[in-house]
């Protein structure tokens, strides 16, 4: 029994090392990374530049990140940050991600892919990853975003 217990082991890290080792090996092509830029902003949330913020679903543009960062009012105490770099062919001079005028979801206008404001996940189109989210604390009227 011992040895039948030490075999199918054996055997079933073989089973799972060779399903490693076939990851990402199936011939389609892997999307590169975003690149990776240091995010350390801070918003006054009673500048006239943040009264979008004040209502939920109001969202605003930032510089900073690759391309630029989108903040998305959830509640008064829940903002989130996306990175408008997109995660398809990030490396195209035309992959932002801005908010869609219905305000329901982002888009890169140049690939089409579409993403949830609420998530940052794909919705549609050929992006595979969602889009990168940075940190958000709110302190008052102070909103924090760091990576």
């Amino acid at each position: 029994m011992h040895y039948l217990f030490r075999r199918r082991g054996l055997l079933g890290a073989a089973l799972g090392l060779g399903l490693l080792a076939g990851c990402g090996s199936s011939g389609t092509s892997v999307e590169p990374a975003i690149p990776s830029a240091v995010v350390n902003d801070l918003i006054n949330l009673s500048n006239q530049d943040a009264a979008p913020l004040l209502l939920n679903r109001g969202f605003i543009y930032r510089p900073g990140g690759v391309r630029g960062i989108i903040v998305v009012r959830q509640s008064a105490q829940q903002y989130l940050a996306f990175e408008r770099n997109c995660p398809y062919q990030p490396y195209d001079a035309c992959a932002r991600v801005s908010m869609d005028r219905s305000g329901f979801f982002l888009v890169d206008s140049c690939c089409t892919s579409r993403f949830d404001p609420s998530n940052g996940l794909v919705t549609s189109g050929p992006a595979r990853r969602p889009l990168r989210q940075y940190t958000t604390s709110v302190n008052g009227n102070l909103l924090y975003i760091t990576n």
